[in-house]
């Protein structure tokens, strides 16, 4: 059986609270800021692929930036749930 001091029990629950404060700290990020971060890095992206501000394509690729950034999300957070469906049907 281990045992640990005193002084392990504190520094495991010293570690234990920063990492639960650093995620607190992380859940409650501005939305805004994130925005923005996420803005510049979609212009930054385009822009190293070669399309050119304020044009048709560059519009084009910002909408196609989202939508890959939006299939992400989806793939990470599965849609879970459950239903009962009710058939109806005339017989064949």
């Amino acid at each position: 059986m281990l045992r640990f001091s005193s002084a392990d029990r504190a520094k495991r629950l010293a570690l234990g609270f920063a990492l639960m404060l650093s995620l607190a700290l992380t859940a409650c990020a501005d939305p805004a800021a994130e925005q923005a971060r996420l803005d510049a890095e979609d212009h930054k992206n385009c822009v190293e692929l070669g399309f050119e501000p304020n044009t048709e394509a560059y519009g084009n690729c910002r909408l196609k930036m989202k939508e890959i950034r939006a299939k992400e999300n989806a793939n990470r957070s599965p849609n879970v749930g459950f239903g009962v469906g009710i058939g109806v049907s005339k017989g064949f």
